[in-house]
């Protein structure tokens, strides 16, 4: 997914939950993606352009192997209790 638009602070990528692997984002506005309870995401990257939350991950949940950079607030934000977070 590239180049979501709306003002500073709008707007998601990638909003899924369940199994997320490999997926690329760049050019949001507000979180580039958007994972729900009880998911898996492996292999994900989130490039901020000038996007505000890198992956956004509501726990409990599996994230291993993902990256997030150039995001104005936070690359990786977890949300809630229980994750399992590897080499992110």
């Amino acid at each position: 997914m590239v180049g979501i638009f709306g003002l500073p602070g709008e707007g998601t990528g990638i909003s899924a939950t369940g199994i997320v692997t490999g997926s690329y984002v760049t050019g949001y506005r507000g979180i580039g993606l958007e994972i729900g309870q009880g998911s898996t995401v492996i292999g994900s990257t989130a490039v901020g352009a000038p996007g505000n939350v890198g992956n956004a991950v509501s726990c409990p949940s599996n994230v291993t192997d993902n990256t997030a950079v150039n995001n104005a607030q936070v690359n990786l934000e977890l949300n809630g209790n229980g994750f399992n977070n590897t080499r992110t």
